[in-house]
């Protein structure tokens, strides 16, 4: 059952055969289907008109925001993104504040600014005013349908229709919430029964044994054995390199755009007044982890982790971070509601949100991946 499931949700075409498409009302109106220009204005052929016909401008430049509008119009994405689509993954409100924050705010994050896919994305959030606008966002290449469940799997497992989408389905009458792992820089992997966000589509997304570059994409291992890498595609000069060190010949990470100096490439961070300076590329490069998380415990020197992971210094600790004459931070550790407001956490930090002022329901908390994680989301309008 579990394979039809997944061939259901995986008709990218139809060609695969009247049976099929009838068995699940995969797509509806093609005018919910964003371009390739909608998604990357860089696309060569794709210009400031892209994106009109849908009502999105998908050319936005987000380094002309100030640090007031980058928060103001992340919050907005990510309540909405939360409500409509349910916490499920970096959805959640806390963790897709951060991530929103690294495309919006230029100046707390200089050196890799979000490109390609990424940038689309984040760029259609932004502006999405509905539940049905969020939807387009999340499923560019359009809605689709549960054919069971529960279960959290990748809406296709061979990239052809929403092919870096994470969906859990609760049964067949609902929808499935979907996380677009491309917002984080990734796509979705994983075999027929699990769907996770990752550098490798596929079984390859939980099956990885290559470490390096292949193109722009960034491959690293964990040790559960998952590929928790990324495409460099999606921010900074767009590439990914090799940068041989003293004590490892086969350190990767994705180049920045940056005009500082050339460093010594160091799997460290660290941190001068809220701020993390890393070197994981060769070139100097730096993270305002105060202004990110608003918190002067938020900077952490020491190993980077991932060691390609240039933001990973910003969380906030109980040791007082870079402050060492500070009393001990008192980050948080879950999401929480009380009525209309909600608070998410990530890495430590709060996050609060009026969901009247968003414009959308109350706050609740609601359980995702199976039962396995609970975190707050507004209700939809």
């Amino acid at each position: 059952m579990r394979a039809r499931v997944l061939v259901s949700l995986a008709i990218g075409s139809a060609t695969l055969g009247a049976a099929l498409v009838a068995c699940v009302d995969l797509f509806h109106e093609t005018s919910d289907v964003l371009t390739a220009c909608q998604l990357d204005a860089e696309t060569p052929g794709c210009g400031k008109e892209a994106g009109v016909e849908a009502g999105v401008d998908a050319s936005t430049d987000f380094c002309l925001w100030s640090e007031d509008e980058a928060r103001q119009n992340a919050t907005h994405a990510c309540a909405w993104l939360g409500a409509c689509e349910s916490p499920l993954g970096r959805n959640a409100f806390g963790s897709c504040m951060f991530e929103a924050l690294l495309a919006y705010d230029c100046v707390a994050n200089p050196n890799h600014p979000v490109k390609g896919k990424t940038h689309g994305l984040w760029d259609c959030l932004w502006q999405a005013q509905t539940c049905g606008a969020v939807n387009a966002c999340v499923f560019p290449q359009g809605p689709q349908a549960c054919g069971g469940g529960p279960f959290v799997t990748c809406a296709t497992q061979d990239a052809s229709v929403n092919g870096d989408v994470r969906v859990e389905c609760l049964s067949n009458s609902e929808p499935p919430s979907g996380e677009n792992c491309a917002l984080w820089g990734q796509t979705c992997g994983g075999d027929i029964s699990l769907g996770v966000c990752g550098g490798s589509a596929g079984e390859g997304g939980i099956a990885c044994t290559t470490q390096g570059c292949d193109g722009t994409m960034l491959h690293v291992c964990d040790d559960a054995g998952r590929d928790i890498g990324v495409d460099c595609m999606s921010n900074g000069a767009q590439q990914c390199g090799g940068f041989p060190t003293a004590t490892n010949a086969a350190w990767v990470a994705c180049v920045p755009r940056s005009e500082a100096g050339a460093c010594t490439p160091s799997a460290a961070a660290e941190c001068d007044a809220g701020i993390a300076v890393s070197c994981p590329a060769g070139v100097v490069e730096s993270i305002n982890c105060l202004a990110l998380l608003q918190n002067v415990h938020a900077c952490n020197p020491g190993p980077l982790s991932p060691p390609y992971d240039w933001t990973s210094p910003c969380a906030v600790v109980s040791d007082g971070g870079d402050d060492a004459g500070a009393a001990d931070a008192s980050g948080c550790s879950s999401d929480s509601c009380n009525g209309m407001k909600l608070t998410g956490c990530s890495r430590g930090a709060s996050f609060p949100l009026d969901c009247a002022e968003a414009g959308l329901g109350p706050c609740a908390l609601k359980t995702t991946d199976q039962g396995s994680v609970q975190n707050a989301a507004c209700t939809p309008p």
